[in-house]
């Protein structure tokens, strides 16, 4: 995938992140939303833990994961998740709102960032932040995302 200069000099840094943990009431609700909404990103279920109320998410071939651990009063994050394309952008806006989330923004173009970023947000069942985001400098953009 096709990242900015600084956009890799900005995370250098997190490279030993091992995973983020997001809190649920309800792991199993959040097993249905997080399993199709993150499929089109590449993440699976790479261990799941029902009787501890516990399920992590990860990449194949990749050591950092997405923990959703069960807790009586979960706390707020936002997690932005890479994509490796528009597409996969969209379909993860989809099978998100599919599965229960709520819009925060819709998949499109996000100038504010780069030229060429497109990113989707939603909010999870619990009100947790959800971003896929594509940094990819070699799709062109149309002239709708031109003129806008």
């Amino acid at each position: 995938m096709a990242v900015p200069a600084w956009k890799l000099e900005a995370v250098a840094p997190a490279r030993g992140i091992d995973h983020v943990t997001i809190t649920t009431r309800d792991c199993r609700a959040a097993k249905s939303f997080y399993e199709p909404t993150l499929r089109p990103l590449g993440f699976a279920i790479v261990f799941d833990w029902p009787a501890r109320g516990r399920a992590y998410l990860g990449l194949p071939s990749q050591q950092s994961s997405l923990w959703i651990v069960q807790r009586s009063h979960p706390g707020r994050v936002s997690v932005s998740l890479a994509a490796e394309d528009r597409e996969a952008v969209d379909a993860f806006y989809a099978a998100a709102l599919a599965a229960g989330g709520k819009a925060v923004s819709t998949p499109g173009h996000r100038p504010e960032y780069t030229a060429h970023t497109y990113a989707a947000e939603v909010l999870d069942p619990d009100g947790n932040t959800l971003e896929a985001i594509c940094w990819r400098a070699d799709e062109p953009l149309s002239w709708a995302e031109r003129a806008a």
